[in-house]
């Protein structure tokens, strides 16, 4: 079996994954509010879901507990998003509009043509698309924590089950 690469992307030199790539998109947002995203032990808990062996039932009993609190770390990051992603679409209108006014006053459609042009509305869209992809990204990484949860809770099953029964492992 082969399993998928680590670190895909080489940008700047630095091997990294996509998902560090948008961390590194929405950080500097996130500590201008006064959050410092922190992701330490995530890959070392992945690394250990990756390696866990079926009869390793003290193992899978740690790591559910690990995975599930990464999810809920996740869960909340991504409520955090989606309101600075709301929030960024009020920024865009709001600036669309005040720059659509600037291009053209007498016709809309012309100012509003011209404003899609403005290097503030496109750097507000751009913010918005990292906060979206990073979105997407927190929630499948949730996904991916409770499916690894369950696969955790199952080996413990099926090892206290095993060993109950006197069947081998």
């Amino acid at each position: 079996m082969a399993r998928p690469p680590v670190s895909p992307l080489n940008i700047n030199g630095k091997p990294m994954d996509y998902f560090d790539n948008l961390v590194d998109m929405v950080s500097p947002v996130f500590t201008d509010l006064g959050v410092h995203l922190n992701f330490q032990g995530y890959k070392e808990t992945i690394d250990t879901y990756g390696n866990l062996k079926d009869d390793d039932a003290k193992l899978a009993w740690k790591l559910s507990r690990d995975l599930n609190m990464w999810s809920e770390y996740f869960a909340d990051l991504s409520n955090m998003v989606q309101k600075l992603l709301l929030d960024s679409e009020t920024d865009k209108i709001e600036q669309l509009a005040v720059s659509s006014l600037q291009s053209d006053p007498n016709k809309v459609a012309n100012g509003d043509r011209l404003a899609n042009k403005d290097m503030r509305v496109v750097n507000i869209r751009k913010k918005r698309n990292s906060f979206k992809a990073f979105n997407a990204e927190l929630e499948a990484k949730v996904k991916f924590l409770e499916r690894a949860y369950y696969h955790c809770k199952q080996t413990c099953d099926w090892n206290y089950s095993s060993k109950n029964n006197n069947t081998p492992i």
